[in-house]
């Protein structure tokens, strides 16, 4: 019996507009967003199928009039990933993608912790990693 291809599936997440970039494990590109509640971006993408190694990338949500993070980069076109509108059309907000290598992580790891796999915080960008067990850096 043939094991049968994996499944893609869109799944929804809530994007915090908190001025920090938040992790996503996605296959490929984000697919949309919108706004259904307060203080939060709506983003639907396609998740990666189980088996398959995470690939996770960090988002941030903008607003319109706002200054760009640095991490995020002076030209933010390749990093553009969508545009939400409040319901009563006030607010506009931009899912923009984290381009920060976190060259400068402060590890905030616990005794709990496994070896490999405490937390830390970029200093660069203030996104939450967690260790990849490989020495590696994963946002969260």
């Amino acid at each position: 019996m043939t094991t049968p291809p994996p499944q893609a599936i869109i799944h929804r997440i809530e994007l915090p507009i908190d001025d920090r970039p938040h992790g996503i494990d996605l296959t490929g590109e984000i697919l949309h967003t919108a706004i259904r509640r307060p203080n939060v971006v709506d983003v639907w993408y396609q998740a990666r199928p189980a088996g398959m190694d995470p690939m996770r990338r960090s988002f941030q949500v903008v607003g319109t009039g706002q200054p760009i993070p640095t991490h995020l980069g002076f030209y933010i076109h390749a990093g553009y990933k969508g545009t939400a509108i409040t319901p009563d059309g006030q607010l506009v907000w931009h899912v923009l993608e984290n381009w920060c290598p976190h060259p400068n992580i402060v590890e905030t790891t616990e005794l709990r912790d496994k070896p490999g796999y405490g937390t830390g915080i970029c200093e660069c960008c203030p996104v939450v990693l967690r260790g990849d067990g490989n020495g590696g850096w994963l946002p969260i």
